[in-house]
C-alpha cells in the first residue's frame, strides 16, 4: 500500500515537470512587436493565473508606460484575486543592435528579452528563486498581446498566467 502511494506521488511530481518541458508559441500577426512603442501610454490586462495546486485566480493589470529617451518606464497596477493591489515597475532600454534589456521590481537582476518577429521571450529568476518565463504575442490588429507567463521552482512548473493585453 505504502509504496502504490509513493509511486503515485512520484508519478504526479513528473508529470508536473514534465509539462514544463514543452513550449508552443502563441498564435501571432506577422508584423514584428517593439515592447518600447507597444507599452508607450496606457494598457490593459486581464487574465487568469492558474496554479499547479489550489483554484484558478482573476487577473487585472493596469499599466502606463513612458519613453525616456532609449528606455521606457512601465509602471504596472496588478490585482490578483482578492490581494490587495501591488504596483511593479518594468525599465526596457533599446540596444544599439535593436535588442531589449530589461529591469523588473519583481526580477533578481537583469530581464532577458528576445524579439523574433511578432513574439518576445522573456525570462528571468525573481528573489524567491523561481524561473519565470514568458511570452508575449502581438496580434494581427496591432492593439492586442496574447501574454503566457509560467512560473517554476526546482524544475517543476507551479503556476500558468494566460493574458490578454489591449491598448
Amino acid at each position: 500500500m505504502r509504496s502504490s502511494a509513493i509511486a503515485k506521488a512520484f508519478a504526479v511530481v513528473l508529470a508536473a515537470a514534465l509539462a514544463g518541458c514543452t513550449r508552443t508559441d502563441l498564435p501571432a500577426g506577422q508584423a514584428p512587436l517593439d515592447p518600447v512603442v507597444f507599452f508607450a501610454g496606457d494598457s490593459r490586462g486581464t487574465g487568469t493565473l492558474d496554479p499547479i495546486i489550489g483554484k484558478d485566480v482573476p487577473i487585472r493589470v493596469e499599466s502606463r508606460g513612458t519613453r525616456q529617451g532609449d528606455t521606457l518606464n512601465l509602471v504596472q497596477r496588478i490585482s490578483e484575486g482578492t490581494k490587495p493591489p501591488r504596483t511593479r515597475l518594468w525599465k526596457i532600454r533599446t540596444l544599439p543592435n535593436g535588442g531589449y534589456l530589461g529591469t523588473l521590481t519583481d526580477a533578481q537582476g537583469i530581464v532577458a528579452m528576445d524579439l523574433r518577429g511578432p513574439r518576445a521571450y522573456i525570462r528571468y529568476t525573481t528573489p524567491s528563486g523561481m524561473k519565470i518565463r514568458q511570452q508575449l504575442a502581438l496580434q494581427a490588429d496591432g492593439r492586442t498581446i496574447h501574454n503566457r507567463l509560467e512560473a517554476f521552482k526546482y524544475g517543476i512548473r507551479l503556476a500558468v498566467l494566460n493574458e490578454t493585453i489591449r491598448k
